[in-house]
């Protein structure tokens, strides 16, 4: 009998996180929440959550009460920390990989609390690393020079006034609007991560590879990716595409023999 794949190591982890898919609003559309995927991880700190209990929000945290109806009204799939995270600090950093690698935006509600809280700043560098949209979102003032590096450069939006009381305000449509932009892309971009890692931490699996169509297609989105200046595929990705190509062109009937020897 195999022994558990390494991954499997770090799923009990993730146990808090299949209580936080209760937040995550299906859109309808089966793509979005394919290998548990969704459009959007929404990060904020532990102290910016909404506390039902009280009439009077902190100004963070009524955002973040208003991002989740604006999501959810929008059809648009999301996920949040699960507060509190594990205790375990080794824990907490897989729950927080693992949704980050599995979102298509990584939307950071900013303000001081933010800057110093472990789950927006871990899932911070986990999406800069694996090339995420990154949607920063001005919920209180903070200083420019207090921004990490990356967020300098990046486009705000700022959500510091209240919503209209009809319609939505300028940076609920801003919000939108860059969700929108470039969808497929990004959620390809997703799937084909999710897969990628999958195989890598299965020991890089043939039986992991890509095949037929897929295979087809992300050649070609492939192709245009690697062109682009922004959101590029990782190494990773176009690792796990030219193997699934050389796979997929080795002569017939030697399967088995590559098998035993790997």
């Amino acid at each position: 009998m195999k022994g558990k794949p390494v991954w499997a190591k770090g799923l009990s982890a993730l146990q808090p996180w299949v209580q936080v898919l209760k937040n995550l609003n299906v859109a309808g559309d089966d793509r979005r929440t394919t290998d548990l995927i969704a459009q959007v991880f929404l990060a904020y700190a532990a102290e910016d959550q909404p506390n039902l209990d009280q009439e009077n929000f902190a100004c963070a945290a009524a955002t973040v009460r208003a991002l989740r109806q604006l999501l959810t009204q929008a059809n648009i799939s999301y996920w949040q920390c699960p507060y509190p995270l594990p205790a375990n600090g080794m824990e907490a950093e897989v729950v927080i990989s693992r949704a980050t690698e599995a979102c298509d935006n990584y939307v950071l509600v900013l303000s001081p609390r933010s800057l110093a809280d472990a789950c927006c700043l871990q899932g911070l560098l986990f999406a800069l690393s694996m090339n995420k949209r990154i949607v920063p979102l001005l919920a209180e003032t903070v200083p420019t020079e207090h921004l990490p590096e990356p967020l300098q450069t990046l486009e705000m939006i700022h959500l510091q006034s209240a919503s209209p009381a009809l319609g939505l305000s300028r940076g609920d449509r801003q919000l939108l609007q860059t969700l929108h932009h470039d969808a497929d892309y990004h959620r390809a971009h997703t799937q084909l991560l999710v897969k990628a890692l999958a195989w890598e931490r299965q020991r890089r699996d043939p039986a992991l590879l890509l095949t037929g169509n897929p295979l087809d297609f992300y050649q070609r989105w492939l192709g245009l990716a690697q062109g682009r200046s922004h959101h590029r595929p990782i190494q990773l990705q176009a690792l796990y595409v030219a193997e699934s190509v050389r796979h997929a062109q080795a002569p017939p009937g030697i399967g088995w023999l590559r098998r035993w020897l790997e």
